[in-house]
């Protein structure tokens, strides 16, 4: 009777991930907003709630709050802008060294594969003129991605201050709902939020150190448009593992067409990988909190899984809401063997 009891729970859980994450998966424009909104809430839930201590009430104080998170995307997009403006005008210098690795190119597939330089610069022609004449597909369909974005991003900021607005309602009821799971369900929910907010909070700080430190870094090695790369690479480091991978290959490919030495590319890579030894070792475990450390199998498969689901935004959404469902189970006796499965602890086993 047990077997059977065991077998008919472990379907109940099958069926109830499936449930869950294909309601994610066909959900999923309604859903991605709510998560974003959600994290935003997250993070400016403490400095909400220090407004209200000030006295502020509670609807201008998430008001503020959402309105200082646009100035300073907003910010964030003027600065992203005009570096990458003044990249562009950096064009000309790079076309000349691209023009000597595309002669360098030409060379290798004429000596390995017997092919002309004429048949070579004819496809390339040809490949040219097909993608001209869906420029303008391609033009229309940018114009859309940046309108639905700009709609988006009304959506998500609308659901960040209804999330600050309503979180103690929110909280009840959660609470009201585990009570029967759990007496002190209250004064768990209470160190949940507390901890996930602290989590979310102290993940875009590390971006913000990282950026600092990319920047001055790539400026003391002598690398044009720091700034830019500095802060892209900080961005993407949200995205563990590929993220750092991808924002540091950009200056060194950059450095690549723009320097003459390979030390310097060199040198770039170096104080990358560098700065990734600082991040994992000593950044994120003291501002994140171990507790809220996974582990690289975790990491790995919430990646994969939030590809999969949503995309390159489930990539990104994934990982952040991973360590707020190990808070959650790190809190939860029943589930703390899942928190302890997605930790990094020092209780585990060596075998």
């Amino acid at each position: 009777m047990d077997r059977h009891f065991s077998l008919r729970q472990f379907n109940q859980v099958l069926l109830a991930l499936l449930l869950f994450f294909g309601i994610l998966y066909l959900a999923r424009d309604f859903m991605v907003p709510v998560a974003i909104g959600g994290l935003f809430a997250m993070l400016l839930a403490p400095a909400c709630r220090k407004l209200e201590q000030w006295g502020i009430p509670r609807i201008v104080a998430a008001i503020i709050c959402v309105l200082a998170v646009v100035v300073l995307l907003v910010l964030l997009l003027i600065v992203l802008i005009d570096q990458l403006t003044a990249l562009a005008y950096d064009l000309p210098r790079l076309d000349y060294k691209l023009t000597e690795l595309l002669d360098e190119a030409h060379r290798y597939i004429k000596e390995t594969f017997d092919v002309s330089r004429e048949k070579q610069n004819e496809y390339i022609q040809q490949s040219f003129r097909s993608t001209l004449q869906y420029a303008g597909v391609y033009l229309r369909s940018l114009f859309l991605f940046a309108s639905s974005l700009v709609v988006s991003f009304i959506i998500v900021m609308s659901y960040t201050l209804l999330f600050l607005l309503y979180r103690g309602r929110l909280k009840s009821f959660i609470s009201r709902l585990t009570a029967n799971y759990d007496a002190n369900a209250r004064e768990i929910v209470s160190k949940i939020t507390t901890v996930a907010s602290s989590y979310i909070s102290g993940v875009f700080l590390v971006v913000l150190i990282l950026t600092a430190i990319n920047t001055a870094g790539l400026m003391v090695i002598g690398i044009d448009h720091a700034l830019l790369f500095g802060l892209v690479a900080g961005l993407l480091n949200i995205i563990p593992y590929l993220g750092s991978l991808v924002g540091s290959l950009i200056p060194v490919l950059f450095a690549l067409l723009t320097k003459d030495s390979l030390w310097t590319p060199l040198v770039v890579a170096i104080f990358f990988l560098v700065v990734q030894q600082i991040e994992s070792y000593i950044l994120t475990p003291n501002i994140t909190g171990a507790k809220v450390k996974l582990n690289p199998m975790a990491t790995l498969m919430v990646l994969l899984l939030g590809s999969a689901i949503w995309g390159i935004v489930g990539m990104i959404l994934f990982v952040p809401y991973l360590g707020i469902a190990k808070v959650i189970f790190d809190n939860i006796n029943r589930l703390r063997p899942f928190g302890f499965v997605l930790g990094k602890d020092e209780e585990e086993e060596h075998s």
